[in-house]
């Protein structure tokens, strides 16, 4: 299954997964990325010249105006490089992109907000050529958005997922409040008997889902052009073969997957 696309949780593993049948892997810039692997960006740019591999370059943090200079420098690096692409969160990135008149595969991921043909439309008009779509809708609104738009889509089809972010250190001011110590790096909340993992980064706080899980629905996937695989938090390279392999597995959370949104409305009318 070549277009298996594989965020590493570990850089010892990335030549392992390199060696893989998969299409290629994303790769956080260090202080740029949510990612708890994040690597330098001449590293990065090391590991794309000893591949055949596409290698994307992903920055996903908010971006603040401190932030600025150090976005340049990675882009323009990245540009001199060859990186195969920008997977990019923040807008502002986007708007330095254009300035600096790069030529790369330009890659819009902005977990909740990018959902729909239109905004793809309105996107794609403006060079952007490829879209991590979010998992907050079902799977044929997936595939409506590849048939309607002809952009490049990914879809994470394992991992966890972010569900919530503040910019404000929630766990340390918890702890905080009940005059407790903290003494972990993760912490989790229960909802209808669902787990959902906190972590506290330094740039703010996440609340992640429950880990996705799609290998069972691999089949109807086939249609989709590349399927991410997140090691990030749950760091077993081992369902990387059992995808390839298209492995049957028991219990799998596969989120809106095939579960439409059903809004009721005032008056008792559904949509």
């Amino acid at each position: 299954m070549s277009n298996l696309v594989v965020i590493p949780g570990k850089m010892e593993d990335i030549n392992k997964i390199l060696n893989k049948d998969i299409k290629g892997i994303i790769l956080g810039v260090k202080s740029l990325s949510i990612y708890p692997l994040e690597l330098d960006i001449d590293n990065i740019i090391d590991i794309k010249n000893n591949t055949d591999k596409k290698v994307y370059v992903i920055i996903n943090k908010m971006i603040h105006n401190n932030d600025l200079d150090m976005v340049r420098e990675v882009i323009n690096k990245i540009n001199n490089s060859n990186i195969d692409g920008i997977i990019f969160y923040d807008l502002g990135v986007f708007n330095i992109i254009k300035k600096m008149n790069v030529n790369k595969e330009l890659i819009l991921s902005m977990e909740h907000l990018n959902a729909s043909i239109n905004s793809h439309l309105f996107y794609k008009k403006r060079g952007i050529t490829g879209s991590i779509v979010t998992n907050d809708i079902t799977y044929n609104e997936v595939l409506d958005i590849k048939n309607n738009t002809g952009m490049n889509i990914f879809y994470t089809v394992y991992g966890y997922l972010p569900i919530f972010y503040s910019r404000r250190s929630l766990i340390t001011n918890y702890f905080k409040y009940i005059d407790k110590e903290n003494n972990s790096d993760r912490y989790y909340i229960y909802n209808d008997n669902m787990k959902y993992m906190v972590i506290e980064h330094n740039f703010g706080t996440i609340i992640y889902s429950p880990l996705v899980n799609m290998i069972n629905e691999i089949d109807k996937l086939s249609n989709i052009d590349n399927l991410i695989i997140n090691l990030s938090y749950n760091n077993d390279i081992d369902i990387i073969d059992k995808y390839l392999n298209k492995e049957h597995m028991d219990n799998t959370y596969t989120g809106f997957f095939d579960k439409k949104t059903i809004y009721k409305l005032r008056g008792g009318n559904n949509e």
